[in-house]
């Protein structure tokens, strides 16, 4: 109990400083000081960059943030997998079609509410389809998620380069994940929608520890595992769908952090949540400051560098596991 709170006080500190870095930081260097342009001074070049563009941004890292790393942690306990990941089996990817696929039609613009709505409809019957058509051992549900993203993915980039429309081609940057074309209106948005998601996941959270121990004993136990499977999903599909209809997709958060919080803290769901939102918060609030700072004027998109991160950290957790992989009589 002393670690964990430990780690919610340290967490909430260094939140609360990489917060007020984003919004000092930035390729338009402050001549306020940003006390002044916080409390006092509304007005001029400097007070609309922090409250019009810098604020917004900051403010998405952190609730975003928090949301993949909600969903990382229920992905991998409602599959008992621990590579299940909302990139890895595919939710990002439909979320992504679905947003391309309804500017695309000129049904809805990039950050109203029928775009998040579609990304989370997407999202939802992705993750529908992936455990359809998954068998049910090993890594037959993994290998089925990579390859539903993958199809997915391309759908997406056939859009993107087909289509007229140049807010379309806008969005190929926004693709490999970035928070450059978040305003306060996408916020508010995505938010309400990334609140729902949040709120079940912590219902589904409470009962995830006794169906960890398999459909059969959780049946024994008064949990019926096709019923939290159903809340899963939906958690599943309004964090993503939220997330990704704002920032895009953004690998590996949901994968890493929930190993890093476990192995802290212990495997118990509940706490594992909210902690592993805390530290995805932070993860993604920093992520963005290197990805619009080191390398001025220019900016990297975010999922290069969570990928740069993610990719060998996936390959250690598939090494530790791959007595998995073999085939049992």
């Amino acid at each position: 109990m002393k670690r964990e709170i430990g780690i919610y006080i340290g967490g909430v500190i260094l939140l609360a400083l990489l917060f007020l870095l984003s919004l000092r930081i930035g390729v338009l260097h402050l001549q306020t000081p940003l006390f002044d342009i916080l409390f006092k001074n509304n007005h001029g070049v400097d007070a609309s960059t922090v409250w019009d563009i810098r604020l917004p941004r900051a403010l998405g890292a952190i609730i975003f943030g928090a949301g993949l790393g909600f969903a990382g942690v229920i992905a991998q306990g409602i599959f008992r997998n621990p590579l299940a990941e909302p990139t890895l089996i595919g939710l990002s990817s439909g979320a992504v079609l679905g947003t391309i696929a309804v500017i695309s039609s000129g049904a809805a613009v990039y950050g109203s509410r029928t775009n998040v709505y579609v990304a989370v409809l997407f999202a939802a019957s992705t993750a529908l389809m992936v455990q359809w058509l998954a068998p049910n051992k090993g890594f037959g549900f993994l290998l089925t998620g990579i390859a539903v993203s993958s199809i997915l993915t391309s759908l997406a980039g056939l859009v993107i380069t087909s289509s007229p429309k140049p807010s379309i081609q806008s969005l190929s940057f926004w693709n490999f994940g970035s928070l450059s074309l978040l305003n306060s209106e996408t916020i508010r948005a995505s938010a309400p929608v990334l609140e729902v998601g949040i709120i079940t996941a912590f219902f589904v959270a409470r009962k995830l520890d006794i169906y960890s121990l398999g459909d059969a004993s959780s049946h024994y136990l008064g949990v019926n595992p096709k019923r939290i499977r159903f809340w899963a999903i939906i958690a599943l599909a309004f964090l993503i769908g939220a997330s990704v209809s704002a920032i895009g997709s953004i690998a590996f958060i949901g994968l890493l952090i929930p190993h890093i919080v476990r192995a802290l803290i212990g495997p118990a769901h509940r706490r594992l949540l909210s902690i592993s939102g805390l530290i995805g918060a932070i993860v993604l609030l920093a992520a963005d400051l290197v990805a619009r700072t080191a390398f001025e004027p220019h900016e990297i998109p975010l999922g290069l560098i969570t990928s740069l991160i993610g990719a060998p950290a996936l390959i250690i957790l598939i090494r530790r596991s791959r007595a998995q992989w073999v085939a049992h009589d």
